[in-house]
């Protein structure tokens, strides 16, 4: 019976991973770059318990030739017996991953991480410090993480007024903000989101109280040189705020 549910697990386990690299949801908790490990892991799986299967039927239909074959097929079997423990640890992730829905990192993760603020943006005490990314010559294809790169390479806040920037994130306020400010956020990811760090810009917008916190939001403005918390930055005065989708990828990689 262990034999049956082993080789049923391994290939559950497989075909789990897989479609989760296939709907995309496998990004939420780790880097695209390791897409390819998991799908030869997730093959592997599938065809480690598919060639248990084979085996526990060959072994099965040497028991109807004769005693001595029978034993021998019981002793092999033993061999590759598995513990309830084992059966119960492949049987996890399965569960969990068929129980918790899965989502990205968020607004309430800010919560339990130590958020600091910069000369250039609020971030986290493990955010990225430098880079060597190509600057993205359009000011309207630059992210988040692209604009804090600019302005950690600069030491006046000013060389940035009039700039042009549209960023896409999610909204995050605290005690510290202004009733017309909020950060649009984001998290970069190097490896997984055990390393996870939140980064974003602070934005001015008289209509800020009407945005719920941990909501997508396109925002579209100029950058101008501003105090936030009492500390000179550039900010993103906005022209426009409007309500978006998740993006089918949360994260900022580096």
């Amino acid at each position: 019976m262990k034999q049956t549910i082993k080789v049923i697990l391994l290939i559950a386990l497989g075909i789990f991973l897989l479609s989760r690299l296939l709907n995309g949801t496998l990004s939420f908790y780790i880097h695209p770059r390791f897409n390819v490990l998991i799908l030869l892991t997730a093959v592997g799986l599938t065809a480690l318990g598919i060639g248990y299967a084979i085996q526990q039927r060959r072994e099965s239909a040497h028991v109807h030739d004769e005693d001595h074959e029978h034993e021998h097929a019981h002793e092999h079997a033993h061999s590759h017996d598995v513990s309830w423990v084992g059966l119960l640890l492949l049987a996890l992730p399965v569960l969990l991953g068929l129980l918790v829905e899965p989502r990205p990192l968020g607004a309430a993760a800010l919560q339990n991480r130590e958020i600091n603020v910069s000369g250039s943006a609020l971030t986290s005490s493990s955010a990225p410090e430098g880079s060597d990314l190509s600057v993205i010559a359009n000011a309207g294809e630059r992210n988040i993480l692209d604009w804090l790169y600019l302005f950690q390479r600069s030491t006046d806040p000013a060389n940035f007024n009039g700039e042009e920037a549209h960023v896409v994130g999610f909204v995050y306020r605290d005690d510290r903000f202004a009733d017309t400010q909020f950060m649009v956020s984001r998290f970069t990811v190097s490896c997984c989101v055990a390393d996870a760090a939140p980064i974003g810009l602070i934005v001015e917008w008289p209509d800020t109280a009407v945005l719920p916190s941990d909501s997508w939001v396109e925002v579209s403005g100029t950058l101008q040189a501003g105090t936030f918390n009492g500390v000179e930055m550039p900010v993103l005065v906005a022209d426009s705020v409007t309500p978006t989708e998740t993006p089918s990828q949360p994260y900022l990689y580096q």
